[in-house]
């Protein structure tokens, strides 16, 4: 934002912008590695459960996917350049 708008009022500023974020920064760290390893295992676990979801649930019901189905089958090509017997066939968007 500075670069793009560079007059824009700005109503706050960091006091001592090197030194409160590199603070910031290392009390974080220092409260996450205090952490027992439990949690850091329940994290992990939980966040590979999420991802999991994440994309089982994505490449299901990607709109992307369902447009780019679309155009092969209304162009013979995807927008990639794909010819249409290189590519699964198209499903139509919702």
């Amino acid at each position: 934002m500075r670069r793009k708008y560079p007059d824009a009022e700005r109503p706050f500023r960091c006091p001592w912008v090197p030194v409160v974020p590199v603070l910031g920064i290392l009390s974080c760290l220092m409260l996450m590695f205090s952490l027992p390893a439990d949690n850091w295992l329940r994290l992990f676990v939980w966040l590979l459960i999420g991802l999991v979801i994440y994309f089982f649930y994505g490449r299901n019901h990607s709109v992307m996917a369902n447009y780019t189905g679309y155009e092969i089958s209304k162009h013979g090509i995807s927008p990639g350049g794909q010819l249409a017997r290189d590519v699964d066939p198209p499903v139509k968007p919702r």
